[in-house]
């Protein structure tokens, strides 16, 4: 017990509480809008195109964050593209960036010094590796997009979920949207070279998954995928330190297990 109590206290496990912390709360509140606008899937697409831009980086030895948030920030400019009128539906082009991406991301991450460590990298990540200098930079991050999503809420909701109204009130939709990608991408690709794509992801989906079927106003559903993401991050740690288990999986199950919960408590209640 005192040698898990060490471990706990450590540096490295305080600066993955510190990044998890950030992570839940950001991930908690845009992954709400980001499961009730229908764009789960780009929000994967979003973060395997970073990955790329990682796996790229490493090969011509540039800066993988730069080249992360680069390439995150062009993908985010290409789906806030409007699609109603386009042949191909929305879906069939979220696959087939995230196919041919994820390829990419194999192909060049091949190429590189280490192989496929990078890919498996990049994929699962590691919370536990990050580095304390990096702590600050996605705290800084995180705390820049929450106040702009604050600061402009109205106006994303009614961009997002009601456009034929926010465009008869002078709201340039197309804008608005593509202001929420960018700060969805940017997030992204500041924090999946340091955490992985699977976590990411996970932080985007499962806390809002069980949040929704909860509330039943838009403040609850965030306030409640902000704390279901927080307690699966303090728990993952915990239990991941305590038993020696992946932490990325250890938090993820806790993600689900928590949003599988609510989802039965929520069905029960409108029974």
């Amino acid at each position: 017990m005192h040698e898990w109590l060490e471990t706990w206290r450590s540096p490295m496990a305080q600066d993955a509480l510190r990044v998890g912390i950030i992570l839940a709360v950001v991930g908690g509140y845009l992954g709400v809008y980001v499961v009730l606008k229908r764009i789960v899937f780009v929000g994967a697409a979003l973060a395997q195109v970073s990955a790329a831009g990682v796996a790229f980086a490493l090969l011509v030895g540039w800066t993988p964050l730069l080249c992360a948030i680069l390439f995150a920030l062009a993908g985010s400019a290409f789906f806030a593209q409007p699609w109603g009128e386009r042949r191909v539906s929305r879906e069939a082009v979220i696959g087939a960036v995230f196919l041919t991406f994820s390829a990419l991301t194999v192909l060049l991450a091949s190429r590189g010094a280490h192989g496929m460590e990078e890919v498996q990298h990049l994929l699962a990540g590691d919370i536990l590796a990050v580095a304390p200098e990096d702590v600050a930079r996605v705290w800084m991050l995180g705390v820049f997009v929450l106040i702009v999503f604050l600061s402009l809420r109205k106006q994303f909701l009614l961009v997002a979920f009601d456009a034929e109204t926010a465009q008869a009130l002078g709201y340039r939709t197309r804008r608005w949207e593509f202001v929420f990608y960018l700060l969805l991408g940017g997030f992204i690709g500041e924090v999946i070279h340091l955490v992985g794509l699977v976590l990411v992801f996970g932080y985007l989906v499962l806390p809002a998954v069980g949040a929704l079927m909860l509330a039943r106003r838009m403040t609850q559903a965030i306030g409640i995928a902000m704390a279901n993401a927080l307690v699966a991050t303090v728990v993952g740690l915990i239990v991941s330190i305590l038993f020696d288990l992946p932490t990325t999986a250890t938090m993820l199950v806790f993600m689900s297990l928590i949003a599988g919960v609510e989802s039965v408590a929520g069905a029960l209640l409108r029974s």
